[in-house]
């Protein structure tokens, strides 16, 4: 604050008075009886310092506010030119400053849409097949403590589709990854009133199907066709790439919040995942392609696959409207992450139509 005199324009008298400025780039001077006179800094005139010669600030209505604290003056009006100037600054180059906040925003967002994936995907390829089972070794347990129960179906059940996966389907995917060791497992997986049927791998070479998947399975061909596309998945190293991602979103948000934390425990990381979230339409078309290309060589038609998918959507379809009904949210959050299968069931009724033809390879 400064201490001084008020003149009124087109007045010999003065009134004490004193004269305070803000953050925002505002004055206030305040008189002897109370009254407040306020405007923008930017239009005041201030006199130049002449030695200790009173220093005159000439305000916008012409009235005149007089002290001959010179240090003060300078003092105050130092800072608040530096706010003008930054204002200044602002609105004389506006423009470039919304294209550079425009560039930041895309480069950001296509950091998370492209770069990501794009590292992801080289990471997880790059890595040896050990990094697998180690992330993975976590995921089962958490999995097993936290969203599975132990398998309703009968152990004759359980023993006939595991022994034809072990001596008819496993084997296929040698070629590709030699060192992945398939171990089906089989558990109950229910959420809210409602029974999940689902088939999911993890990078080990784990597969787990659910007792409802099962019962929905009309034969052995659909069941095989599924656990063929989540050998895709392991082949293809979609698991591991879709924690590879989660993991630089993670740090990404470690870095800007300071919270060391959030980095968490990598196996319990990818068991959510692999229950939160959907693979990338890409993951599920490779996968598919994966799965289509070996049954063809199998000798097991498409089609099969394009008939479980029918039958579990139908199923999935019913149950989400019930449970709109009911309105349990979290199996309505667990039916909307999963896209729409219309043009997965097409491609695989491409596939069914080279097989009809005999052909191994289909293009």
């Amino acid at each position: 604050m400064i201490n001084g005199n008020y003149h009124k324009k087109g007045s010999a008298a003065r009134e004490a008075a004193v004269l305070s400025i803000n953050d925002l780039g505002r004055y206030a001077i305040e008189l002897e009886d109370g009254t407040v006179h306020r405007g923008e800094l930017s239009h005041l005139n201030i006199s130049e310092r002449l030695g200790n010669v009173e220093r005159k600030i000439r305000l916008e209505d012409g009235s005149v506010f007089g002290t001959l604290d010179n240090d003060a003056v300078d003092t105050l009006f130092k800072g608040a030119q530096k706010v003008n100037a930054f204002v200044h600054y602002l609105e004389t180059h506006l423009k470039w400053i919304v294209v550079a906040v425009l560039v930041a925003i895309f480069t950001a967002f296509s950091f998370f849409k492209w770069g990501v994936p794009w590292a992801s995907d080289k990471i997880a390829h790059t890595l040896p097949y050990s990094t697998n089972e180690l992330i993975a070794k976590g995921s089962m347990d958490f999995l097993d403590e936290y969203m599975f129960e132990k398998s309703a179906l009968g152990e004759g059940i359980q023993e006939r589709i595991r022994q034809h996966f072990n001596e008819n389907i496993a084997h296929i995917s040698v070629d590709d990854e030699s060192e992945i060791e398939y171990k089906l497992h089989f558990r109950s997986w229910t959420m809210g009133y409602t029974e999940i049927p689902n088939a999911l791998a993890l990078p080990s070479g784990d597969i787990i199907l659910t007792d409802k998947f099962v019962q929905i399975a009309a034969n052995q061909d659909e069941i095989d066709s599924v656990l063929l596309h989540e050998m895709g998945h392991v082949v293809h190293r979609h698991g591991l790439e879709m924690l590879i991602e989660g993991t630089f979103v993670t740090v990404a948000v470690m870095l800007m919040t300071g919270d060391g934390t959030a980095m968490g425990d990598m196996g319990v990381g990818l068991g959510s995942a692999l229950l939160s979230s959907s693979y990338s339409r890409g993951h599920e078309s490779e996968a598919d392609k994966y799965a289509f290309d070996k049954m063809l060589k199998a000798g097991v038609d498409p089609k099969s696959f394009s008939n479980i998918m029918n039958r579990l959507t139908a199923y999935m379809s019913d149950e989400y409207q019930d449970n709109k009904q009911k309105k349990d949210d979290n199996v309505m959050d667990y039916f909307a992450s999963h896209p729409s299968t219309q043009k997965r069931v097409d491609l695989a009724n491409r596939y069914s139509e080279c097989f009809k033809q005999g052909l191994t390879v289909c293009k």
